[in-house]
């Protein structure tokens, strides 16, 4: 798992964490912690993560290959995660790896190609408004890719009911309209991975993650008499970029 700036937060399959290689913070952006994950086709995953105690609200934005989906609240400790995209009122479609089409975008068109980025922000809760319109989710002919893999999306689940509102927010005193804190995550196949010296030819068993309590936007939003809401509104992320 990757930890700065106060949060935490991995990408998990099966159960368990997939695991990172090569993890730094990128020079240029101190702000952004990155690393190297092996995906595997057809496999779901969740990206997941955690307040470690900043006594601030937060939101968050995952961007897959270029696509940006709302992620979670957070209210200054606890944890969170997204697995999937809204694709209806009572339904989700699964993030999952995916083999790359032979046609599609260039490859040069995306400079998020071949990536998971959960970008977290800092906010003050400043009222609310109608909840996150339905987004067209990419086919895998639209998006530009990098390497055997790419971040597909798998078949319609039944979710919970969306809710008709959600947070207004803005930046916090201690934060800005940019991210407080960026986890890039890069993907490729284990035997791209392997051949660049990048993972080891013999994998390490990750464990289960410890079972901690899980503070998401209902409970807490409850508790704050503010509207309920599983996640931000997804035309924010351009300002936490």
């Amino acid at each position: 798992m990757l930890t700065h700036r106060g949060f935490s937060a991995c990408i998990i399959s099966e159960g368990k964490p997939i695991p990172e290689y090569l993890a730094a913070v990128v020079g240029e952006n101190p702000k952004t912690i990155s690393c190297w994950i092996p995906s595997e086709v057809g496999k779901t995953f969740t990206v997941y993560w955690r307040d470690e105690g900043t006594k601030m609200h937060s939101c968050a934005f995952i961007t897959l290959d270029g696509f940006v989906v709302p992620g979670r609240f957070l209210f200054g400790e606890g944890e969170t995660w997204r697995n999937g995209v809204r694709s209806g009122p009572h339904t989700e479609r699964p993030f999952m790896f995916a083999q790359r089409p032979s046609s599609g975008a260039s490859e040069q068109s995306m400079k998020d190609a071949g990536s998971i980025m959960l970008k977290i922000r800092l906010v003050t809760l400043d009222g609310s408004k109608a909840a996150n319109p339905l987004q067209n989710i990419p086919d895998l002919d639209s998006q530009s890719h990098l390497g055997d893999h790419c971040i597909g999306y798998g078949q319609e689940m039944d979710t919970y009911k969306q809710s008709p509102i959600t947070w207004k927010v803005k930046a916090s005193d201690q934060g800005s309209n940019r991210s407080h804190v960026t986890f890039l995550f890069r993907y490729r196949s284990p035997e791209w991975l392997m051949a660049q010296g990048i993972m080891p030819t013999e994998l390490q068993v990750p464990k289960n993650l410890p079972v901690k309590r899980r503070v998401a936007s209902a409970p807490v939003a409850q508790s704050v008499n503010a509207p309920i809401t599983p996640s931000p509104s997804a035309s924010n992320s351009k300002k936490a970029e």
